[in-house]
């Protein structure tokens, strides 16, 4: 086989439910050299994580694969031996999902050490203070002893990036790693991901629906759509082919323009006031937010923005008071009521990033919408049946996906029952986190339009929280930027991208302009 260390043939899986089978991956034929940079490229729901869950022979429960192979070559192994967590990695998008909550750092990094190499205590803490300081953390106060909500989205995909080089691997299998990051830590953990590959020459297979990004750092590009391979070339002729319309796409970034409406008189029906939290204690004491205050009105869009570790998780998980604030108030306004909010409220839902994360993988659409009213002791089957169909109808969900479960599902079709479980009792405010950062643009916008839609309808409140300015300048009727825990500028969402006054709000939308700049790469 020479140069080859995957070698993929007539690769089908498919996934299996109540209602028959679904084909996933159709004919996969694909090659990985040893050494190489692959890029993997598709729309939201093409089957790009599938394809790297098999290379790690990691195919999830209720799919199977129905036909063709995976044969690999690396020096040291047989072909039907597994070489996940030996000779292959994977960082996965959402490290929040791939570390331990319960489990500190180094905790974690020993486990993996000790099973790969058989250190000892002493000797694996040696490693991983080496690795810890390759990929710049070793000034994070407190590092080892933190857990993994205690990191930034790009400190924790750093830690990733350590544990996955950390065993020596020949292939490491990037999905998506850099969605929910800004673009300078974007930029950031691709450039340190890359490094890594040139210095110890492994192979890379880059997952992603970001073309601007493959490009940049990849040798090959495959293009997958629908579960097939239909283009496979190096990374000039994929891009400079004219004819391929589906590739193309991936280049085109939507023209938004920034929302705006009038003025809004009304009195707010949520205010935060002076929000302090801190994580750590003595020394390694860390504060996330530092007296933010905000108000959101009814019927509008907040746009909170900021870099990775600006505090935006933070201000999201204290704000549905599913993290305790160390002071501050948080007054709800509704008709004529008015209480400060000290515990979760039904009538602020939330949409988060990881759609697959925030759903209970056990659980099909239909008991994942059932699970709030039952919760809120609505018993009636046929009212729990009416509501449940009322809602997929609303999010544009066919009533055949009420049996499927969430990895049955597209990207896409996971953040319309994320947002179809936020809307079951009737919240008033929505609090978005990131809803649209794993998806591709076109899907983007598909949930972004569905977003509007249903605020027009129900006069709903959203505060949307993104670090892609191009997403909350076409959603938001106002902006609150957000700095190490400061609201240092707000104001009308015109105002604030076109006029800003703030140093850092600048630098934000400069550094937003990197997708632009590279679109014509």
């Amino acid at each position: 086989m020479g140069d080859i260390l995957y070698k993929i043939k007539d690769l089908e899986i498919k996934s299996y439910s109540e209602d028959g089978h679904l084909v996933i991956l159709d004919k996969i034929n694909l090659t990985i050299k040893k050494g190489e940079k692959l890029g993997l490229i598709g729309e939201t729901g093409s089957g790009k994580s599938m394809l790297g869950s098999a290379l790690m022979d990691l195919v999830p429960r209720g799919c199977l694969i129905s036909g063709g192979a995976i044969s690999h070559y690396f020096d040291s192994f047989r072909s039907t031996s597994s070489p996940r967590g030996v000779k292959v990695s994977m960082i996965s998008q959402d490290p929040m999902q791939s570390l331990n909550p319960l489990q500190t750092i180094e905790t974690q990094f020993s486990i993996i050490l000790m099973k790969r190499f058989g250190y000892n205590k002493n000797k694996a803490r040696e490693h991983i203070l080496k690795w810890i300081q390759k990929v710049y953390l070793h000034d994070v106060p407190g590092i080892l002893d933190r857990y993994p909500h205690q990191l930034s989205g790009g400190q924790m995909q750093r830690v990733m990036i350590a544990l996955a080089m950390s065993v020596d691997p020949e292939f490491i299998i990037a999905d998506e790693i850099t969605t929910g990051l800004d673009a300078n830590i974007k930029m950031e953990i691709l450039n340190l991901l890359f490094s890594f590959q040139k210095d110890l020459e492994i192979s890379v297979l880059l997952i992603s629906h970001d073309l601007i990004s493959v490009q940049k750092y990849c040798d090959r590009i495959a293009v997958l759509k629908s579960g097939k391979i239909i283009d496979v070339d190096d990374t000039k002729t994929i891009i400079n082919k004219s004819d391929d319309e589906y590739t193309q796409t991936f280049r085109i970034l939507p023209n938004r323009t920034p929302k705006q409406k009038p003025e809004n008189n009304s009195e707010p029906i949520l205010y935060v006031k002076d929000l302090y939290k801190t994580y750590g204690s003595n020394k390694d004491t860390v504060s996330a937010l530092n007296g933010v205050t905000l108000e959101i009105y009814k019927g509008e869009t907040l746009g909170v923005i900021g870099e990775s570790g600006s505090g935006k998780t933070t201000l999201v998980k204290t704000t549905l008071n599913i993290l305790e604030r160390d002071s501050g108030d948080m007054i709800l306004r509704t008709n004529i009521n008015e209480s400060n909010l000290t515990k979760p409220n039904r009538k602020i839902g939330a949409v988060f990033q990881d759609s697959m994360g925030s759903l209970n993988p056990r659980m099909g659409v239909y008991d994942i919408l059932r699970e709030p009213l039952i919760l809120k002791g609505v018993k009636e089957p046929k009212t729990i049946k009416t509501k449940i169909i009322g809602m997929l109808e609303k999010v544009h969900l066919g009533l055949n996906l009420l049996q499927s479960f969430p990895d049955q599902l597209s990207g896409g079709q996971r953040q319309r029952v994320s947002i179809a479980r936020a809307l079951m009792l009737d919240p008033r405010i929505l609090i978005l986190d990131e809803p649209t950062s794993a998806l591709d643009i076109y899907t983007q916008e598909k949930i972004l339009d569905l977003l509007k839609e249903i605020q027009t309808q129900n006069n709903l409140s959203f505060i949307f929280i993104s670090h892609d300015l191009g997403v909350v300048s076409e959603i938001s009727d106002r902006i609150a930027v957000l700095y190490k825990g400061n609201i240092i500028e707000s104001g009308k969402t015109n105002d604030v991208f076109i006029n800003p006054s703030h140093d850092y709000t600048k630098k934000l939308i400069d550094s937003n302009a990197w997708m632009d700049k590279n679109a014509n790469i």
